[in-house]
Order: structure tokens, then C-alpha cells, then sequence
């Protein structure tokens, strides 16, 4: 079978990553060899960009050039190869974050697109998750205890704004303000729906 991209996006505490780590558990044990991975990743760029969270020493281009960086190398060394060798990578974050995030702060959006045209691999679905921003925050601080500077209230309006702007027929917005079993069943009869497994997969 043919490796496959699927992208998970939103603002953080949404339930991205925990539904992404679900779908990638069902996938494995239906038989499906899937890898579950995100960015920013805990490489070189990647570090760097997380080590800047808890400051605000990167201006937004300076934080841009390290997310693409990042993702260079992910694809790379990471991303494609998984995906050659059939794999189905369960991606938390990618250019449609970088376009949300970066946006948000000024930098024109269709620049950042431009800037991943030459490297970037098209993914087969994209799920965005989308919650009211009062309850990401409040899951934020009951599972950290804190928020970062990319999390505040009306930044992260104008970010999900971005998000809700993005259409494609391979993109699905998602209401993440539901229980996780009923987002994660509408997750996979989108998968089945798509066709980009067989039809034969007990998912």
C-alpha cells in the first residue's frame, strides 16, 4: 500500500495531538503501519523554536525561517522516507501553522505559502480542529499549569480565524467541543470515505 500524509491542525488544546495518537494506535492495530510525529520537532530548528516559546526574543520572520527550517529536515529525513517505504504519517502541525500562526502576526499569508512551494509534500487529509478559545486555555492550564506567548486569547482568535479560512476537498474542519469517541468516529469514516485505504481495513 501507498504511504500517505495525514495533517492534524488547530490552536493548542484543541485535541489534535490526542486524537492524532488515537487515530495512529487504531491505524497500527488494524494492521495499517502508521508513525505518529509533529512539529515543531525536537531537532536543531525545532529546539530552538521551543526553547522561544517561554521568551520573546524572535520577531515573527525570525520564528518563521526556524519553523520552515524545521520542517525541511522533518520532510527530509523523516516524512518522506516513512512515506516511500508505505507508511501513513499522522502529522500534528504543518504549513497550515505556520500560515495560522505567523499570519496572525502580520506576515502575509499567500509569502509563507510561496516559501513551501519548492519542498513541500501535499498531504492526503487535512482534520482541523477547531474549540472555542476559553476552553483550549482552560485545558492548556489544567494540563500544564501554564500557557506560552502563543497563547492569548485574541491572538489565538485571529489564528483560528486563519485556520476556519483553509478549503480543499481534502480539508475537514472539525468541532472539537464534543467527546473524543464521537470526534474520532467521524475522524476515521472520513479516512474510509476518502479512499485512501482499501475498503477491506477494519477500521
Amino acid at each position: 500500500m501507498a504511504g500517505k500524509l495525514i495533517v492534524l491542525e488547530g490552536i493548542d488544546g484543541s485535541g489534535k495531538s490526542t486524537n492524532g495518537i488515537m487515530l495512529t494506535d487504531i491505524l497500527n492495530n488494524a494492521g495499517i503501519k502508521s508513525i505518529y510525529t509533529f512539529e515543531p520537532t525536537h531537532a536543531y530548528f525545532g529546539t530552538k523554536l521551543r526553547e522561544s516559546m517561554f521568551s520573546k526574543d524572535l520577531k515573527p520572520e525570525e520564528e518563521l525561517s526556524l519553523f520552515i527550517a524545521d520542517r525541511k529536515e522533518h520532510i527530509k529525513h523523516m516524512i518522506k522516507p516513512a512515506i516511500d517505504d508505505g507508511y501513513i504519517i499522522v502529522l500534528d502541525r504543518y504549513v497550515y501553522s505556520s500560515v495560522a500562526y505567523q499570519g496572525a502576526k502580520g506576515i502575509d499569508k499567500e509569502y509563507i505559502q510561496d516559501l513551501h512551494k519548492d519542498f513541500i509534500i501535499e498531504p492526503d487529509l487535512v482534520f482541523i480542529f477547531h474549540l472555542p478559545i476559553e476552553n483550549a486555555l482552560n485545558r492548556i492550564m489544567q494540563k500544564r499549569g501554564f500557557v506560552d506567548r502563543f497563547e492569548n486569547e485574541n491572538y489565538l482568535k485571529k489564528v483560528d480565524e486563519i485556520f476556519s479560512s483553509f478549503n480543499a476537498p481534502y480539508i475537514h474542519h472539525i468541532d472539537a467541543d464534543r467527546d473524543e469517541k464521537s470526534i474520532n468516529n467521524d475522524i476515521i469514516k472520513i479516512i474510509k470515505d476518502s479512499k485512501i485505504l482499501p475498503q477491506d481495513f477494519p477500521l
